[in-house]
């Protein structure tokens, strides 16, 4: 069976990002995301997203599979539009079976 290298990017942002980290990554030419729609955690900012009575802050996990070089352009684009907001961004090399998937 033959296998292709991609880069899996995650990105743990807040929901109020989701639509603009969205369209972000479609203009980067990414085929496709998955939208997990409560990440909660503690990291150096203490606890975070976990269900509140509002969704102020609440955490989305989004993860996209790419080629190397679509996903360097979102990392690179995601880092302004995570400047004024709690996120971050992992990334991680996989291997896929149907290349053209991604």
């Amino acid at each position: 069976m033959q296998l292709y290298k991609k880069k899996k990017v995650e990105i743990i942002v807040e929901a109020v990002l989701q639509q603009q980290i969205l369209k972000m990554i479609e203009d980067e030419g990414a085929k496709g995301y998955t939208v997990i729609p409560e990440a909660f955690g503690k990291g150096h900012r203490g606890v975070r997203g976990e269900a509140h009575v509002s969704n102020v802050f609440k955490n989305i996990l989004i993860i996209v599979i790419a080629d190397e070089r679509t996903a360097m352009r979102i990392i690179e684009n995601a880092q302004p539009l995570l400047k004024n907001y709690a996120g971050i961004v992992y990334v991680s090399e996989v291997s896929v079976v149907r290349d053209e998937h991604f």
